[in-house]
């Protein structure tokens, strides 16, 4: 009887384990032609691809007031966008982001929120000092040359680049040693934790999120929506 029951308990053992799972893995979706490999970066091939019907998922909120933002705080349209600067696709995504400040320019705010990965080792630095540079009014020109310089993120790369678009050097350290950008990057982290962010980049245009790398025209056709209200 002893060996009996051990056996049983074995068996309702691996039972619960192959439950287990199967429920975690997720169910396939119906493929979509629209959205394949090829040109996604998902790679998801899902018929729910947020690039078809934008990613419901994701919790809106006000952007805080203190982040980085382009263009009149009144503007129709508010483009919210989470990203980290080792990131291959949020540079992109900024790419993505000059383009609708040319098409729209004050039409459309955008917003810059951060969301440094924790497998990219000099994000959350870049991500504080990309805010240094901003508590000298120059976040987005040093924006730019981090998405130009991704592989040279490191403390001394990030000082050298401050020296050369001509920030206060000095200034710009101390803040890097103080913890005010680095708590406000933990900060950061963690609402986008709350807001089911998990990927980047991340967008939200008038609060209705889209993640990804997308084309031009998902965001041109969300936006061009947004502005017909």
């Amino acid at each position: 009887m002893k060996s009996f029951l051990s056996a049983g308990a074995a068996v309702a053992v691996l039972l619960g384990l192959s439950a287990l799972a199967v429920a975690s893995t997720p169910s396939p979706a119906a493929p979509s032609k629209e959205c394949n490999k090829k040109d996604c970066p998902h790679e998801c091939n899902k018929k729910d691809c947020p690039r078809l019907h934008g990613d419901s998922k994701l919790i809106p909120a006000t952007p805080r007031a203190e982040a980085p933002s382009l263009g009149p705080v009144e503007a129709k349209v508010t483009v919210e966008v989470w990203s980290d600067f080792q990131c291959p696709f949020c540079a992109r995504g900024a790419a993505t982001v000059r383009q609708l400040r040319e098409r729209y320019g004050d039409q459309v705010r955008i917003v810059f929120r951060h969301q440094p990965l924790p497998f990219h080792e000099h994000a959350r630095l870049a991500a504080a000092a990309s805010m240094a540079a901003h508590e000298q009014g120059r976040f987005w020109e040093y924006h730019d040359a981090l998405f130009a310089n991704q592989q040279a993120l490191d403390r001394a790369s990030l000082e050298a680049l401050a020296g050369t678009l001509k920030l206060d050097v000095e200034r710009f350290r101390r803040a890097l040693d103080s913890s005010t950008w680095s708590n406000y990057v933990e900060t950061e982290a963690a609402e986008a934790q709350r807001r089911g962010i998990r990927g980047t980049p991340t967008f939200f245009v008038n609060g209705k999120g889209i993640t990804g790398a997308l084309p031009l025209n998902v965001f041109t056709q969300a936006i061009d929506a947004e502005l017909q209200h």
